[in-house]
């Protein structure tokens, strides 16, 4: 990660990238570097690292939630 976005990351929790940076993308993207199937093979590794990442815990909140809410 370069420096610049380095600097940037303490504000990620509060703005997204759209306020952050002209374009809302951290890096530059160069057409034709990559092949279509690559392309889609690393939007499949980061969108299931992201939602992996998000959800962390998600199955055992809602679940005491739940129990919570049931409760009475």
């Amino acid at each position: 990660m370069n420096q610049y976005l380095l600097k940037l990351r303490i504000y990620a929790d509060y703005l997204g990238w759209d306020k952050l940076t002209k374009d809302g993308c951290s890096g530059k993207f160069v057409e034709g570097r990559y092949a279509n199937e690559e392309l889609a093979e690393k939007g499949k590794v980061f969108w299931n690292t992201y939602i992996d990442n998000s959800t962390k815990g998600l199955k055992e909140i809602l679940e005491e939630a739940y129990r919570r809410k049931m409760q009475e």
